[in-house]
């Protein structure tokens, strides 16, 4: 294992680690302003009543999607820990590993114990890079998931801006309710994306 190498496994996890950092930190700002944005189509319908009966549904369906969206963000959650972890352990790994591998011949035969050291790290590290995988398999399913639910909401926008559009001017506060709704969630897509892009360059 070169110095090298370790220097990159170092970028690589203050990489991710900053990159988790900023992306959880925006996403929860976002989840919670399509929260309030699906909570005003709510409130919004509740106020016209029969009015914008037919809108009621895209207005519920906003609301559950928020909900969704934070249940898929949790999911997500989970998965980042386990995969920070396991990139921890392997820089340690390997860190202590090169340390080992740079004493000179000699004292590594003065000292007998080391002996049975480098192979003990050498299994600890391959252990790791087993957790990595699998985390990586886990990370991405989690991000696939988060997708696959910002896609639905996605479909229950356009249906409720078509909706707005068919009750005419008279109800221009429902076009724009739609309008932040669906602005609100191409955000949190275009958030997942980036992110998504930016971890894949260092997943095993």
């Amino acid at each position: 294992m070169t110095s090298k190498t370790i220097v990159q496994l170092r970028t690589n996890f203050v990489g991710v680690a900053d990159a988790t950092f900023t992306f959880q930190r925006q996403l929860q700002r976002r989840l919670r302003e399509i929260d309030r944005k699906a909570l005003n189509a709510q409130v919004l319908v509740k106020r016209h009543g029969k009015g914008l009966a037919g809108y009621g549904v895209v207005a519920q369906s906003f609301r559950e999607g928020a909900q969704q969206l934070q249940g898929a963000a949790t999911a997500l959650q989970g998965a980042i820990q386990p995969l920070i972890l396991a990139f921890m352990q392997t820089l340690r790994d390997t860190h202590q590993l090169d340390k080992l591998n740079a004493l000179p011949d000699s004292v590594r035969k003065a000292a007998q114990g080391l002996q049975g050291t480098l192979p003990e790290y050498e299994k600890k590290l391959a252990s790791h890079h087993d957790q990595s995988r699998r985390a990586s398999s886990k990370m991405r399913q989690a991000l696939a998931r988060f997708e696959s639910v910002v896609a639905e909401l996605e479909y229950v926008v356009v249906n409720g801006r078509i909706e707005a559009a068919l009750k005419g001017d008279g109800h221009a506060s429902l076009a724009q309710v739609s309008s932040d709704m669906d602005n609100a969630v191409v955000q949190v897509r275009d958030l997942l994306r980036a992110y998504a892009e930016q971890i894949e360059k260092v997943l095993p």
